[in-house]
């Protein structure tokens, strides 16, 4: 699986891979390796010369996880920082947003106050924490049931039932739509004005 970003100038390529599969591409030899990209993307012939070694191609290990507990005395973690997201679906900025959001109404009136403690970061993560469960399985069923399905087989693939369905009902659309773009729990601004 082949993702192209054009980033202006130039065109960041992600190359899908099943874990624990670079050795094998490797040992197939960086020619094989720009054979495939192209048998993907054909508009890269000729381009593909610019991967000189594999020193410049980076590896970037996924992970799907989250920490126990978010904080401590005079910290907090939200964001990438306590829950590491897979990049399907984009969806790990906006979460960190809507921590970010969430914990400014959690915490604005408590820290103006002089008074915010473990109890009011406790209240972030539980505020935030059934959102990034239900988003991580929702990323790993994709993983699961599309993209592992996809990496593992050699033939054209039909889309899935789900996939069929959006295509047939353009309403249904909105729904995948709506949880990529707002998400499980929508996080809304609510702090008061607290300027000194």
């Amino acid at each position: 699986m082949l993702v192209m970003l054009n980033r202006g100038d130039y065109w960041q390529c992600a190359y899908v891979i099943a874990k624990g599969s670079l050795e094998a591409i490797k040992r197939a030899g960086l020619d094989s390796f720009r054979d495939d990209i192209v048998a993907l993307s054909p508009f890269l012939l000729g381009r593909t010369g610019e991967l000189a070694t594999w020193d410049d191609i980076k590896l970037l290990t996924v992970t799907i996880d989250r920490l126990r507990t978010w904080f401590k005395p005079g910290l907090l973690c939200i964001g990438d920082a306590a829950h590491a997201m897979s990049p399907i679906a984009g969806v790990g900025i906006n979460l960190a947003v809507q921590d970010a959001v969430a914990a400014a109404n959690i915490l604005a009136a408590p820290l103006k106050m002089g008074t915010a403690g473990p109890d009011h970061l406790k209240a972030v993560q539980d505020r935030r924490e059934f959102p990034t469960r239900v988003t991580e399985r929702m990323q790993v069923l994709i993983q699961d049931r599309l993209i592992s399905r996809v990496l593992k087989s050699r033939e054209k693939l039909q889309a899935p039932w789900a996939a069929k369905l959006l295509d047939r009902i353009p309403a249904l659309q909105r729904i995948p739509a709506w949880l990529v773009g707002v998400g499980v729990r929508p996080e809304h601004v609510h702090t008061p004005d607290i300027r000194s």
